[in-house]
């Protein structure tokens, strides 16, 4: 039986071979500046097989990040805010994801694949923190997500940036240790007596 669309082992060689390029070719330049023809190339793809998949490499970075995005925003919908393992879970998500994050979360990527994670991110957070401590702020909730999310998301790009990361489990207890011992005793200052 032939199975088509992204079921065919063809088909996911062609589309591994070309993410495998695209990781190399943005060690070396902006992603919005790689072209069709270098990435074929590179893949050793024919430029027509590359079109009938994708109309142009920002069309195979979007179906990429799309797949991730799905996947995120169901990790993200599944984790309960008592949850220790949030972290890990939200850490190996982006682990299954590697080779998009090494892409647009390194040098030369895609600010707005980031802008977008944060702003999920910080979505998901500020109803826990709101739950939590429904005294705050929304001012302090703001600045809270903006220093919680801008330090766990740069240790997360440095992590993926690191040709020799550590295992996700062990960057996730990292984060944890922050987060838990560091950031939560100061955020429990505002249940009982405020700033």
């Amino acid at each position: 039986m032939n199975v088509g669309g992204d079921q065919n082992r063809s088909v996911r060689n062609t589309k591994k071979r070309l993410r495998e390029s695209l990781m190399k070719l943005v060690l070396r330049k902006q992603l919005g500046s790689i072209t069709v023809k270098e990435l074929t190339s590179d893949a050793d793809v024919n430029r027509s097989t590359f079109y009938f998949h994708y109309q142009d490499v920002k069309a195979m970075v979007k179906e990429m990040e799309d797949s991730f995005f799905e996947d995120f925003a169901t990790t993200l919908s599944a984790i309960d805010q008592k949850s220790h393992d949030s972290i890990t879970i939200l850490v190996k998500c982006l682990e299954n994801h590697m080779d998009l994050c090494k892409i647009v979360l390194g040098e030369n990527g895609d600010m707005e694949f980031l802008e977008q994670m944060k702003v999920i991110i910080e979505n998901k957070c500020s109803r826990i923190w709101k739950k939590a401590v429904p005294e705050m702020s929304d001012e302090d909730l703001k600045l809270l997500d903006s220093f919680l999310i801008g330090g766990a998301v740069s240790t997360l790009q440095n992590w993926v940036r690191d040709e020799n990361r550590q295992p996700a489990e062990d960057i996730a207890k990292v984060l944890n240790r922050l987060i838990l011992d560091g950031i939560c005793p100061v955020v429990a200052t505002w249940q009982t007596k405020g700033i």
